[in-house]
């Protein structure tokens, strides 16, 4: 694969495309992708690969390749795994989330593609959601569209499953791409939410790899593989699974061949395990009919010559023998519940474009009876109408898209404001970075955010700044106020990294009781027995609402309690409780208290961001003198201005070594070993 970068004249002349394609078993995803790419003649392409590589692949000249470090899955989707030693899963994927900001600040797509994300390859939120907050963060030109195969695979929990899709789609995504004809199958046979997508929405037809008919023809034991004798081709796509499909080809096709001369030549797929590759190349060496191999670039070359394919009947597979007309026997991949290859496979079946195989048809004497009807029937195919020109439409598609002026819907004002005019501030804040880090000082920060109850724009832009930034937060949930559609889009962050959110409790209903003076929910007109019930209540509600990834810290709203609610908070377990800095304090509970010291906001006559100027003086003061500083956010209230100077400051802190952000959860430890933050 290339791995040179496209010159700046090239970049400047056309439209910039990135493809982001992850396949973790076979490479179904990562053929159709690169038949994406090779349908965008008119563009520059960068196609970042998230697999393994693949070597051989034939790659246009207007195609880069980037191969991240690669991350594989299990035929069960149970885990993630990498190669290599010499590192681990959470390495890796730190190196991957750098690569592909890097790669987008360098490229500065037009659009970028991002295959099958946020339909499946959940586990890969930990780089994309992160991604997708800074493109729409960036207030750039770029587009993002999901590129969608026909059929979705059934998900335990789909009615979960399909929140998470469609809040993704609406808030990141411009276009949907669905690689289907709609004649014959609908995204809707498979997915019930598509009239809550708000995003355009296209289909494409199927997506075929370019013949390649020009191809050398293979042979077999150094005969033309197609010369005389009918050829039976069998595969199985990357080969993590099908070896008892291979397997029992061989042995039907030993069977056959005394009274059906033939030739078999399988294709294990670069990703069978090697002891099985052994073994079959070892049964094929009893039978000088039969060649086994891994890989080929001339496969659609050689199914047009076969008398016979046997495959699994994965999307890339059934569209080469749409394009081919070969006569075929299918063997749907089910592992993990998955059913769709069987969908498109009974499908094509009915229409008399295949034949599917059932689990009894792998005994080896059930399969050479199917192979021998199939090569003494005279009747192939009879054509067919499903549109399988996805891939020029697909170019298509993106060539208006970069044409049009940007206008995603979830677009608010937030959004699209320019950055603060820095002037001297950040000027003087990295100069003081600079002298502190050659001083070899670190110092201790956390952010805190209040009032988290309901799905406003204001909180889904303050957590693009985590993700994006990957800076933590301390989030203050109000128990009693939260809803089903906060506690979504809380959820969905932690999918990219559970450690950058610390979810705690802020009260109970953010209800003033005190009929006199300042407002308090629990001051001194709440009794002790009431303070205790409404905080268990908040906490319970935390705990199975969000399992282990709600923190037991308290933030009282208003900033205030009384002696009765530290009680309370000690004998409910929490551990960490935080409000404004005071002069003392609380030191005789079994919690402790992390305050915060520097609010960007005045609350005298409603409330107003300081100047910036202001808040990064005392900021800096405050790291010079504090064992730890905590900044006080209210996304509640924060303008586009608030926002902006947020995003300035944290991008300068995040990649300077002196300073460590924190959750409760990482500062707590710190925080009982005075030692560690003491100045």
């Amino acid at each position: 694969m290339k791995d040179e970068f496209p010159d700046n004249t090239t970049m400047a002349t056309k439209p910039r495309v990135l493809i982001y394609c992850q396949h973790v078993l076979g490479m179904g995803h990562l053929i159709r992708s690169m038949a994406v790419a090779r349908a965008l003649r008119n563009c520059t392409v960068v196609f970042v690969n998230g697999g393994e590589s693949i070597s051989g692949l034939d790659i246009p000249s207007w195609v880069t390749i980037v191969n991240l470090p690669p991350i594989s899955s299990d035929s069960e989707f149970q885990r993630l795994d990498i190669h290599g030693e010499s590192t681990t899963l959470e390495q890796v994927q730190q190196t991957r989330r750098h690569m592909l900001f890097e790669l987008f600040g360098h490229f500065r797509p037009d659009v970028v593609i991002i295959e099958l994300f946020p339909f499946g390859r959940k586990r890969f939120a930990f780089e994309l959601l992160p991604l997708l907050a800074h493109i729409r963060l960036s207030a750039s030109s770029t587009k993002v569209v999901c590129s969608l195969r026909d059929i979705l695979v059934t998900k335990p929990d789909p009615t979960r499953h399909e929140d998470w899709v469609v809040s993704l789609m609406n808030r990141y995504f411009d276009l949907l791409l669905i690689h289907s004809d709609p004649t014959f199958q609908t995204l809707d046979e498979t997915f019930s939410r598509c009239q809550d997508l708000r995003c355009a929405v296209q289909y494409t037809g199927f997506v075929t790899q370019d013949s390649d008919m020009s191809a050398d023809v293979q042979t077999t034991d150094g005969q033309p593989a197609s010369h005389g004798v009918p050829l039976i081709l069998a595969s199985v796509g990357g080969g993590r699974v099908g070896y008892e499909l291979l397997d029992s080809t061989v042995r039907a096709s030993a069977l056959l061949i005394p009274t059906v001369p033939h030739r078999t030549l399988l294709f294990t797929g670069p990703y069978m395990p090697d002891h099985q590759y052994e073994q079959l190349q070892a049964l094929g060496v009893q039978s000088p009919h039969i060649e086994v191999r891994r890989f080929t670039t001339s496969f659609q070359s050689l199914m047009r010559r076969a008398a016979l394919s046997i495959s699994m009947a994965g999307y890339n597979t059934c569209m080469n023998l749409l394009s081919t007309g070969t006569r075929s026997l299918v063997w749907p991949f089910t592992g993990h519940k998955n059913d769709e290859q069987t969908i498109r496979a009974r499908k094509l079946e009915q229409r008399g474009l295949l034949t599917l195989l059932e689990p009894p048809d792998l005994e080896p004497e059930r399969l050479a009876k199917k192979i021998a009807t199939s090569l003494n029937s005279s009747q192939a195919h009879s054509g067919h109408s499903i549109n399988t020109h996805g891939g020029q439409e697909t170019a298509m598609a993106i060539e208006r898209l970069v044409a049009q002026p940007h206008s995603r819907i979830t677009r608010t004002v937030l959004d699209s404001t320019p950055r603060n005019q820095t002037g001297h501030w950040l000027t003087e804040l990295k100069q003081f970075l600079d002298a502190r880090e050659a001083e070899g000082r670190t110092f201790h920060l956390f952010l805190r955010d209040d009032d988290v109850d309901e799905d406003e724009d204001s909180l889904k832009h303050l957590l693009d700044l985590v993700l994006a930034r990957g800076v933590p937060m301390n989030l203050e949930i109000v128990p009693g106020r939260l809803t089903s559609a906060c506690t979504s889009v809380l959820k969905n962050t932690l999918r990219a990294d559970h450690a950058l959110l610390s979810l705690d409790q802020h009260g109970w209903m953010h209800s003033n009781h005190e009929i006199e003076g300042r407002k308090c929910e629990f001051g001194q007109s709440r009794s002790l027995s009431h303070q205790r019930e409404d905080i268990a209540r908040g906490k319970a509600i935390l705990e199975s609402t969000f399992e282990d990834c709600f923190y037991p810290a308290f933030t009282p709203p208003w900033n205030r309690c009384t002696t009765d609610t530290y009680r309370v908070l000690d004998e409910l377990g929490f551990q960490v409780f935080s409000k404004d800095r005071g002069k003392d304090r609380v030191t005789e509970y079994r919690f402790t208290e992390i305050s915060t010291t520097l609010d960007l906001y005045t609350w005298k006559a409603g409330a107003r961001m300081k100047s910036v100027h202001e808040i990064v003086r005392e900021f800096m003061v405050q790291l010079d003198t504090l064992p730890v500083v905590g900044l006080l956010l209210h996304h509640k209230v924060m303008t586009a201005e608030a926002f902006s100077f947020l995003d300035q400051i944290l991008c300068e802190l995040m990649h300077r070594t002196v300073v460590r952000v924190h959750t409760f959860r990482t500062l707590l430890p710190l925080m009982r070993e005075p030692q560690a933050v003491a100045r």
